[in-house]
């Protein structure tokens, strides 16, 4: 079984600025690249790299391959297979991609099955999201090689962002905020004015961070940036006080039950004697109060508990620095 997760070491502020300080740009734009093109993160929650599987990447990478080694299309064929299994057609947009991370590795695994090294070659990798067919650009020798650098850390997936970037000529575009023409040469001529759109929108809530000094900056500020950090706090707060609520409600709709038990089981004895809707709400309305007030509370405890999970997987205590704005 093919093994995706790995060490999935988190990049750090230092990883950030430096990579900005080797193409010459702003913190910001870079920032903003980064939160286009993943939301600021590089692995998924089973620690494997956010990757997106591209059918029409595989089918042109199987094509190439089986031209270059004199193979002919047709029954059985890797071509055929990947075609058959719904992994491989020519055009990109024909069918829908899936929506989960688990759904893009579901198709990964069983391309590897018909063709390991164009798989990779079909899928955008990490945090910039780097075609594998783009290994060499990003540093390495293969599609497999660059999969398995991406697995063991951010820092490493943003190096392979700044390869392609300086590959492809689009530093220059970064520096000067050009966001059209470096969406153009980063993602190709489809969608230029959506990506461009989100890259200015990123890039403005960046700059607006990075204008403030650190020992100075507030929540709200965080906020707005987009910080998960503070999102995940906001969320835990609410699923607190929401509960409190809830619970609250449910007491006092419980104080009006005589005995949950025996109204519980009349409550079943009316409905199945054919008791109108209407008559059971009117009659039976703090039991069902009850029920309904305890799965509120239910739900507002699982919303806390998320919320306190995203704020340790935001790494509150690097907050301040704007790690985590976007994160």
């Amino acid at each position: 079984m093919t093994e995706f997760s790995g060490a999935a070491r988190r990049i750090t502020v230092a990883d950030i600025e430096a990579a900005a300080d080797s193409l010459q740009c702003e913190v910001a734009a870079l920032r903003a690249v980064l939160a286009v093109e993943s939301r600021g993160a590089g692995f998924d929650a089973k620690k494997r790299p956010i990757i997106l599987f591209e059918p029409h990447v595989f089918h042109r990478q199987l094509v190439r391959d089986m031209r270059a080694k004199g193979q002919v299309n047709g029954p059985g064929s890797r071509l055929e297979r990947a075609i058959d299994a719904g992994l491989s057609y020519p055009k990109w947009g024909a069918k829908p991609y899936p929506k989960t991370s688990d759904g893009n590795y579901d198709r990964l695994a069983r391309a590897i099955a018909i063709d390991e090294e164009s798989a990779y070659r079909a899928v955008s990798i990490g945090m910039g999201q780097v075609l594998g067919e783009n290994f060499e650009a990003a540093g390495h020798s293969s599609a497999v090689e660059m999969f398995r650098a991406a697995r063991e850390s951010e820092a490493a997936q943003l190096g392979h962002m700044i390869g392609f970037i300086k590959h492809r000529r689009l530093d220059d575009e970064l520096r000067r905020k050009d966001w059209k023409d470096f969406a153009r040469g980063y993602n190709g001529p489809g969608q230029v004015e959506k990506y461009a759109g989100a890259l200015a929108k990123a890039y403005k809530k960046w700059a607006e961070v990075a204008a403030v000094p650190r020992d100075e900056i507030t929540t709200k500020e965080l906020r707005a940036a987009g910080s998960r950090t503070i999102a995940g706090a906001d969320q835990a707060q609410q699923g607190v006080v929401g509960a409190v609520a809830s619970i609250g409600g449910a007491t006092a709709a419980l104080s009006q039950v005589k005995d949950l038990a025996d109204q519980a089981q009349e409550a079943a004895t009316a409905v199945q004697s054919g008791v109108s809707t209407l008559e059971a709400l009117r009659t039976y309305w703090p039991l069902l109060a009850v029920v309904g007030l305890s799965a509120v509370a239910a739900y507002f405890v699982w919303r806390a508990w998320r919320g306190a999970g995203l704020v340790k997987a935001a790494r509150v205590d690097d907050a301040v620095s704007g790690l985590n704005v976007g994160r």
